[in-house]
């Protein structure tokens, strides 16, 4: 990730594509992501942990011969296809994984957020090496390091521990969700994740018609991820034993500040001080949303679950903000995607407020509770 979404566009633009087809290869990344996860999370509630693992190392080994073959492929309509293969063996364990973390955060083992932040820590790490490698045409070599990756993932999935955790039982005492509020989250989520199409798809371009260099959008991708990597490990008890109508609806309403914010302000000073609003639009909005689709969830139906999540926010609703904002670039500019995804946030706030309420309880009740 720490390679992919900043540098992934720049290497698009080397290989002579315009704005609107980069958009699209872009999207394609994300669009995996509406495929893969639903399948994978109902493999998790159905199959066996061992040959899951086994799947996650063989996808993440066929991923990287694919970031291997781009570079080969003449016809923009291939390199399409190749890219949305390598999409969906690369999101087909996102969901489990996560689903796993927070099995083992619910149960009060772990912190989701601190396990979260290492994912964090790695790509600061690779975005930071990635800002000092990929100087003028060095660009060239970003497939080989993606599959370098891929290759290190599939080695780390075979030490994964088994999958069939069972699940925590449903924060609720009906054991059911509330009505209508796994729909609610779902459509949140994708207006969140649609919002951060502009971010994901142009922002590092957007640095450069700015004039700043490689190394500069690197440091700024790390700001962000440094901000939300200091919400995760500080505030992630705090966020679980919140009220996610509040925790949300503040969330969106920085993810508006933001985009606004980027479109309007040039400076060094700002665009820093706005990288640190990443700690609301992603890390708080995530932990939150995810921490409740898994207490709504039907207690055989966790990883299914968080694979519909994930695969309408992370998936659905990623591609289309990506290729939304590449359609509209040329013509409409930069500033107007960024005003629209600001909307897009806003848009979201209602479905919030129509969810139910919880009344914020301490880390420790929360704990109890689990237990």
């Amino acid at each position: 990730m720490g390679l992919i979404l900043p540098f992934f566009p720049l290497w698009l633009q080397q290989q002579g594509l315009n704005l609107a087809t980069i958009g699209i290869m872009t999207g394609l990344l994300a669009a995996g992501k509406i495929i893969a996860p639903p399948i994978a999370g109902w493999l998790a509630d159905h199959g066996e942990g061992k040959r899951l693992i086994r799947m996650i190392s063989m996808s993440s080994m066929l991923a990287a011969l694919l970031a291997l073959l781009w570079p080969w492929i003449p016809f923009p309509t291939l390199l399409a296809a190749a890219i949305l293969l390598f999409s969906l063996l690369w999101a087909s364990s996102l969901p489990l994984a996560d689903q796993l973390a927070l099995s083992i955060s619910e149960s009060g083992h772990r912190s989701y957020g601190r396990l979260r932040a290492f994912g964090s820590l790695g790509f600061v790490v690779a975005s930071s090496i990635g800002g000092w490698v990929f100087r003028g045409a060095n660009i060239t070599t970003l497939p080989w390091w993606i599959a370098a990756m891929m290759l290190v993932t599939a080695i780390a999935g075979r030490g994964f521990p088994q999958t069939n955790l069972p699940p925590h039982q449903p924060h609720h005492t009906n054991n059911q969700p509330p009505a209508g509020a796994f729909g609610r989250l779902i459509t949140t989520g994708f207006l969140m994740q649609a919002s951060h199409g502009a971010y994901y798809g142009f922002f590092s371009l957007y640095l450069l018609q700015l004039g700043y260099s490689s190394w500069h959008i690197g440091i700024y991708w790390v700001i962000g991820v440094l901000a939300e990597v200091v919400l995760m490990w500080l505030a992630s008890d705090w966020l679980h034993a919140s009220d996610p109508r509040k925790v949300l609806t503040v969330c969106l309403l920085l993810a508006a500040v933001r985009w606004v914010g980027i479109g309007a302000v040039s400076s060094w000073w700002g665009l820093g001080l706005l990288q640190l609003l990443h700690a609301a639009s992603f890390a708080a909005f995530h932990i939150t949303a995810l921490v409740w689709v898994q207490r709504w969830a039907p207690r055989n139906r966790a990883a299914s679950a968080q694979g519909w999540f994930s695969a309408t926010g992370f998936g659905l609703g990623s591609t289309v903000g990506i290729m939304g904002c590449g359609w509209l670039v040329k013509p409409a500019g930069y500033h107007a995607i960024w005003w629209l995804c600001a909307a897009l946030a806003l848009a979201a706030i209602p479905f919030v407020l129509g969810l139910p309420k919880h009344h914020a309880t301490t880390i420790a009740e929360t704990n109890n509770e689990r237990r």
